[in-house]
């Protein structure tokens, strides 16, 4: 289980732990562009400004001074980027694992988008194509397998992740089922709505507040037998014990730094350069840039946020690796 690389992460972790900066796990909207357009996005929709190669790479080179662990990409859809592999190809010079969010149409036609990359998410609804279509575009879900397959065949750490709706609700364990027969680690996340970037048109897909809390506690249990999802049981319990997950998250009393751990251990990049403690946020502060205000002086001020807590599974199993709780760092272990 321990390997080579997981003892440099623990090397570089140790080195920058106690700095005043330390943003180990980096997520960054590289475009919001898309040649998808899922049901339940409006990601093409938000415009914003673009940074240019030369101030990623430069933003890049600065994140791995600071000690980060992995940067990932995402979007819209990020490999659309024409400068997608300079960009991976920098993140692994800097000393960090790569890895992308995708919807896998590109790397279906394109392998070599796959040269730097460390880790490959690729979005996937359903194992039935015209369930997983219906959502994300006809001739959606043969690409995306396809991209499974040739990240799989490059010798990648590939994931699936699973967007659940009322189109794929009862589709949920033969997903599983697809993913394990292939030897692939899964997560399904209900849909959910109340950010920009969520199409509030697809209301009639979403589920209710005891199918959402159904859902994930379905998934606890069936982590806990050991099947391969890609969070922990805790995780996805502390989920389904939410109270209401139409509130994305709840705001710190500011009698004090949060104690969330986003803004400090994991932090999120927009297209245009502003930091952000993650994608979800409810804090009051306004984003300093990275490259208007410098690096160190936007990770300095995002650490100041005023969020206090989040329900998404993804974000829950960050703060329980970054809280050392063992079973999700060895869950990180194993999924590394």
């Amino acid at each position: 289980m321990i390997r080579a690389r997981h003892l440099g992460m623990a090397g570089r972790y140790l080195a920058h732990r106690f700095r005043e900066l330390h943003p180990y796990d980096v997520e960054i909207n590289l475009i919001n562009a898309c040649n998808l357009k899922c049901a339940y996005c409006r990601c093409p929709e938000v415009r914003i400004d673009l940074l240019d190669t030369r101030q990623w790479l430069d933003i890049i080179a600065g994140l791995g001074r600071l000690g980060a662990l992995r940067v990932r990409f995402q979007g819209g859809e990020p490999t659309l980027r024409k400068d997608f592999r300079e960009l991976t190809a920098a993140v692994q010079d800097a000393g960090a694992a790569c890895g992308v969010t995708t919807n896998g149409t590109m790397i279906a036609e394109r392998a070599d988008l796959l040269d730097h990359l460390d880790e490959v998410v690729v979005s996937l609804d359903s194992a039935r194509p015209e369930a997983h279509d219906r959502l994300r575009g006809a001739g959606s879900h043969a690409k995306a397998v396809r991209a499974i397959e040739r990240s799989r065949a490059a010798g990648r750490r590939t994931f699936v992740t699973a967007v659940i709706t009322r189109v794929n609700l009862d589709q949920l364990e033969e997903l599983v089922d697809w993913c394990e027969a292939r030897e692939l680690r899964v997560h399904c996340q209900p849909v959910i709505f109340g950010h920009q970037y969520f199409d509030e048109g697809a209301r009639a897909v979403a589920l209710s507040e005891e199918e959402q809390r159904a859902v994930h506690l379905r998934l606890a249990q069936w982590k806990k037998q050991g099947r391969r999802l890609l969070f922990t049981a805790e995780a996805y319990a502390q989920v389904a014990g939410w109270g209401d997950h139409d509130v994305l998250s709840t705001p710190w009393d500011g009698t004090s730094p949060s104690p969330c751990m986003a803004g400090k251990y994991h932090v999120h990049f927009e297209a245009n350069g502003d930091v952000h403690p993650c994608v979800l946020h409810k804090a009051t502060l306004v984003p300093k840039n990275a490259v208007r205000d410098g690096l160190e002086e936007a990770l300095r001020h995002v650490q100041q946020h005023d969020c206090g807590d989040c329900f998404t599974a993804c974000l829950v199993e960050r703060k329980l690796v970054f809280g050392l709780r063992p079973a999700a760092v060895l869950e990180a272990l194993r999924r590394d």
